[in-house]
């Protein structure tokens, strides 16, 4: 399941982990785009000869025979990140793209995304689109991009629209060279913190349509769970500070948001602690009275 020769055009990066069964339409998807000009790296993050490899490893075999098929064993679980990572490091295509193995795309995705990156100036690194979200109740929800050009600003913030998400964007792999790759020490937020990096450097360009799809029958993701996501928030707090000091109001907004992960994680003295920093940092802020009823109400 394997090409050698001439590079891709795009390298796909799937991380997976024991979940053999929703892979097969994540790869489906991958292999069904229209744009054919690429290789599908299938990162599996479990030890080689484990019941769950080899699982992954028999479906691949059973059901796809398609050479710009990649299967890498990731030794010794290092998380999605690590998995990321080392699809980036195996990756020969010019841009790279992220699919979870829980989530699928549209056949015109990858053909689109690539004509624009075509066109679009050096200093954009990014293309973004958007996104179907299927909910457990049967309801769809559109989801758009709405952050363009230099987003450093409204990433810090979170506000100003949908952020991008890494099963939506195709990414110039020269990026990564520029601004490293995926923190695998933060338990949660990692690819926040990538987009913070790389919208230093990089403009972000998007195409409005959903081309992708984000699905309720995903398995439990890491930042489902409340521990990790307090860490990796304050993880990337901790690397962002100096940016946040010297912007006041973003600081406040980022604090009050701190605040409200604390809450649902069940730290009200933290939250309320975050909170209080946020007031003093910006007491005429509208946003306090929103955060504090949501804090009184958790």
């Amino acid at each position: 399941m394997s090409q050698q020769g001439t590079a891709p055009q795009v390298s796909v990066v799937m991380p997976t982990y024991r979940r053999a069964q929703l892979l097969e339409r994540a790869v489906e998807s991958v292999l069904a785009q229209t744009f054919t000009d690429f290789e599908l790296l299938i990162v599996d993050d479990n030890v080689d000869g484990h019941p769950q490899q080899l699982a992954t490893s028999k479906v691949l075999q059973a059901r796809f025979s398609d050479q710009r098929l990649r299967y890498i064993i990731n030794q010794g679980e290092h998380g999605g990140s690590g998995a990321r990572n080392a699809g980036i490091a195996e990756a020969r295509g010019g841009y790279v793209a992220f699919l979870d193995d829980d989530e699928d795309w549209l056949p015109e995705k990858l053909a689109k995304q690539v004509t624009l990156l075509d066109q679009a100036p050096a200093e954009v690194g990014v293309v973004d689109c958007g996104f179907f979200d299927y909910k457990a109740d049967g309801s769809v929800r559109q989801a758009r991009p709405k952050m363009q050009g230099w987003i450093l600003e409204r990433l810090l913030s979170k506000t100003g629209g949908r952020a991008p998400k890494l099963s939506t964007m195709l990414c110039r792999r020269e990026v990564f060279a520029r601004v490293g790759v995926f923190d695998t020490t933060l338990p949660a937020r990692e690819d926040y913190d990538l987009y913070l990096r790389i919208s230093r450097h990089y403009q972000f360009v998007s195409l409005p349509e959903p081309l992708s799809n984000k699905r309720s029958d995903a398995g439990q993701r890491l930042t489902g769970n409340p521990e990790n996501f307090v860490k990796g928030f304050e993880g990337v707090y901790q690397k962002i500070l100096p940016e946040l000091q010297r912007r006041p109001a973003i600081h406040a907004i980022y604090l009050l948001k701190h605040a409200e992960v604390l809450a649902k994680a069940g730290d009200k003295p933290q939250a309320w602690k975050k909170y209080h920093e946020a007031k003093r940092l910006r007491l005429f802020n509208p946003r306090l009275v929103t955060y504090g009823v949501k804090l009184l109400r958790s």
